[in-house]
């Protein structure tokens, strides 16, 4: 049985990819940063913006490695926000999805495994009017990606960027997000809005031996809703 890390697993997209994995017969340890009793996966509790990550990789030697930690804040789009803040979204977003990746590469070389790593970014990482840092992290987790890809041959590396997906944290960045939900199907060609099993069967697949020649890629999964942005 192969071990996936996810890191960001707690809930959202991250809990929705566990719950796939574990039905494709993945043992599955998700990390977050909140405290969760009873939780239904192997669960450790880290902050991977400042606690000690070392740990994380102490106990077990994983397979994969999925990325999908993130955080934002509403005070950008007042352009208000404080060097506080801008250093928790790069450490957070950035910094903690170099610093987890770099260990899960450092297990693979060490124990002779073909890993494999799923960073999440976003459609924003070409750019945001309204989350400008947070659109320079997620660009830089797919430059990190593509590069690791190229350097590390024996390490499958991808990078999924979702679309507009309606989780907790679409409103913690709009709390009236219901709001823009018709324009936002509107523009959308699928015309629907994207939902965490659309990332989840997009990592499913890139896990799979069907997208094994697959490697330094991003995967956009937006029903199209970037295609009326060019």
């Amino acid at each position: 049985m192969k071990k996936v890390l996810i890191i960001g697993g707690g809930s959202g997209i991250g809990f929705e990819i566990a719950k796939k994995l574990q039905s494709n017969n993945y043992d599955v340890t998700c990390v977050g940063r909140k405290e969760r009793n009873n939780f239904e996966f192997n669960y450790i509790k880290c902050d991977v913006s400042k606690d000690n990550i070392n740990s994380l990789y102490e106990v077990n030697i994983y397979d994969v490695l999925i990325f999908c930690a993130g955080i934002i804040s509403r005070d950008e789009e007042s352009f208000n926000y404080n060097e506080e803040e801008i250093n928790n979204l790069v450490d957070t977003n950035l910094k903690g999805c170099i610093r987890c990746n770099q260990l899960f590469i450092d297990s693979c070389l060490k124990n002779n495994i073909s890993g494999k790593i799923i960073n999440i970014s976003s459609i924003s990482n070409k750019g945001s009017k309204y989350f400008p840092i947070y659109a320079a992290t997620k660009a830089g987790i797919l430059a990190y990606t593509k590069s690791i890809a190229s350097r590390y041959e024996s390490i499958q590396s991808n990078v999924i960027s979702p679309g507009v997906i309606k989780t907790d944290m679409s409103y913690q960045e709009t709390p009236n997000f219901d709001e823009y939900i018709p324009n936002i199907i509107e523009n959308t060609p699928a015309k629907r809005l994207g939902n965490t099993t659309d990332i989840a069967n997009t990592v499913e697949f890139l896990l799979s031996d069907k997208a094994s020649f697959i490697t330094g890629q991003e995967i956009v999964v937006d029903g199209g809703y970037t295609l009326l942005k060019e």
